[in-house]
């Protein structure tokens, strides 16, 4: 009888250890679950958070301005976070897929409303993509162009330059000429004694009146690409053939 008990109670303290590991098992793949939904919750949110910064861009109406920012801001990301990034812990770890944005103009008369002169000096292309393999394009058609042009000259003055190109070139009339040196002197860092050296910076001038005529542009985003985890990866715009 003794022995029946013990036996008993051997075998009861068995089954209550069996329960104990049965229920921190239990226990142990329900946390483990938990976290697991908590970090694709986490991730989910993180490209939900991601995609909202471009989804602003999938409309008809974006200006050249913004496209230029958007132009911008892949550049650094590709530079730091996706998986081309080198020399950088940052991308190397996050290993994301690059971005790649495309432009286009269709046809060579868009192109040419860019234009003062129907000559393309910055937008040579009718179509221009910036990806992984091109990441400094974009910098070197625009951003290397225009910077040297707003530091000899000063930035605010190219703009009232550029809107008021038509007084600066190719005058005859003295009063015109005399105009235009004014109009010259107010508004670039380079000053001139006299009308005939304006025209060593006609090229600047055009220049600029491209690039401000592309921030004025109207592009509509026509197609939106994502990747295998649900991140934006490409985008493609095109001209409207609208400038305002």
């Amino acid at each position: 009888m003794e022995n029946a008990s013990k036996a008993l109670i051997m075998a009861g303290s068995v089954l209550i250890a069996l329960m104990i590991i049965g229920a921190l098992l239990l226990m142990f793949n329900n946390l483990s679950s938990y976290q697991n939904t908590n970090n694709d919750n986490e991730m989910q949110a993180q490209i939900i958070e991601f995609n909202n910064q471009y989804e602003t861009y999938n409309r008809d109406d974006v200006r050249g301005s913004d496209l230029y920012s958007l132009l911008n801001k892949v550049i650094d990301y590709n530079r730091r976070k996706s998986e081309v990034a080198t020399g950088n812990d940052e991308g190397q770890q996050l290993r994301f897929q690059a971005m790649s944005i495309v432009f286009e103009f269709n046809n060579k008369e868009n192109l040419k409303k860019l234009t003062y002169d129907n000559e393309n000096r910055i937008f040579e292309s009718k179509s221009y993509e910036l990806n992984q393999k091109t990441v400094n394009s974009i910098e070197k058609e625009i951003t290397n162009k225009v910077s040297k042009i707003e530091d000899n000259h000063g930035k605010s003055g190219l703009t009232n330059l550029t809107t008021g190109i038509e007084k600066l070139f190719d005058k005859k009339d003295k009063f015109d000429q005399d105009t235009a040196t004014k109009l010259w002197n107010s508004n670039s860092k380079v000053q001139v004694k006299n009308y005939s050296e304006i025209e060593n910076y006609k090229e600047d001038i055009y220049i600029y009146y491209e690039y401000l005529q592309f921030k004025r542009a109207h592009f509509k985003c026509i197609d939106t690409g994502y990747g295998k985890t649900g991140r934006i990866i490409s985008m493609i715009f095109e001209f409207t053939g609208d400038i305002e």
